[in-house]
């Protein structure tokens, strides 16, 4: 049996024991929405056994002001939004209007649209006019280099918040030389030195302790300085 598929047993056996995903659906729908629209969509939502544990993550980290960047269809930000105290909100962004609308209606209907908040807009623009602070922040937005708002970011997470980031496969991919695919048409040509760049410029900050979680999730955890 080859790896991926190995792999891919593990998962589904993971999800039964999880006793499924509740935002299956959902899932679906943001693939097959980005499969009508072309890879450009930029909706690919984050697998479930990976949800599932920054949902844990969050629930750990008594998280109850949450914020996303990088709503899509709003798979993860259900996730998010489950993990949260009964009075707690999460905050998604996305710069489709279309995407937000179509979010609203899958949080609607799982009642959770009281506690889950959306902003339509590139996340450069929309994080200023934001009030912090937040107890954990995700960031499902950034590709390949430093986003222009980090800083922001760190501004608006409180001390002891939990900064979230998802797609640092892109950082094994770097360290191997073995790109999954030709990543310059999303990252630009120089991807490799900017994802190991920026993970540099991570670790080496005295305000955040970062970690990176290995492969399979492929995500950075940073935890503010009290």
């Amino acid at each position: 049996m080859s790896e991926q598929s190995d792999h891919q047993r593990v998962a589904e056996h993971l999800l039964q024991l999880y006793g499924g995903d509740p935002f299956a659906h959902v899932y679906q729908a943001s693939n097959n929405h980005r499969e009508a629209h072309g890879p450009d969509c930029g909706v690919y939502p984050s697998e479930p056994q990976k949800m599932r544990l920054l949902n844990t993550i969050v629930r750990a980290a008594g998280g109850r002001r949450v914020l996303e960047i990088g709503c899509g269809l709003g798979y993860s930000a259900l996730w998010l939004a489950d993990a949260v105290s009964r009075d707690g909100v999460v905050e998604t962004i996305d710069r489709f209007p279309e995407h937000i609308d179509l979010a609203r209606r899958f949080a609607v209907d799982a009642g959770m649209d009281g506690c889950i908040q959306f902003h339509a807009g590139e996340a450069a623009d929309i994080l200023p006019a934001l009030s912090g602070p937040y107890d954990v922040i995700h960031d499902d937005g950034w590709f390949g280099r430093e986003p222009p708002y980090f800083e922001r970011v760190v501004a608006l997470l409180r001390p002891g918040g939990l900064l979230v980031m998802s797609n640092w496969f892109l950082l094994e991919q770097a360290i191997t030389g073995e790109p999954s695919m030709d990543w310059s048409q999303f990252a630009g040509r120089d991807w490799a030195k900017a994802v190991t760049s920026y993970a540099q410029k991570l670790v080496a900050r005295p305000d955040l302790h970062v970690s990176f979680m290995l492969s399979p999730a492929w995500v950075a955890l940073a935890v503010k300085a009290e």
